[in-house]
């Protein structure tokens, strides 16, 4: 007797039943665009200075340098900063 068959001499069929593994192809190709934050910061920096903000490369790059070499966070800095902002809170 084989699996298919029961002891009353019936067969029992088995509908095919729908692989759910296999995940359905969509009808049209997908596109993607991966943005590295570089060309983001470029994207930012180019609103800048369309918006009239004016970024002057030479001063970034200094300020750049003095943070690089542990030069730019200096006590006296510090101090100008908290004065300037607790002026706007006075």
């Amino acid at each position: 007797m084989s699996a298919s068959q029961n002891a009353g001499g019936a067969q029992r069929t088995q509908s095919p039943t729908p692989n759910l593994a296999t995940p359905k192809q969509s009808a049209a190709p997908v596109d993607q665009l991966d943005i590295s934050s570089a060309a983001s910061g470029v994207n930012r920096l180019e609103g800048a200075i369309a918006g009239g903000g004016e970024i002057r490369v030479d001063r970034v790059a200094d300020l750049r340098r003095q943070i690089a070499s542990g030069n730019y966070d200096t006590p006296e800095k510090m101090d100008a900063a908290l004065e300037r902002m607790l002026d706007q809170f006075a």
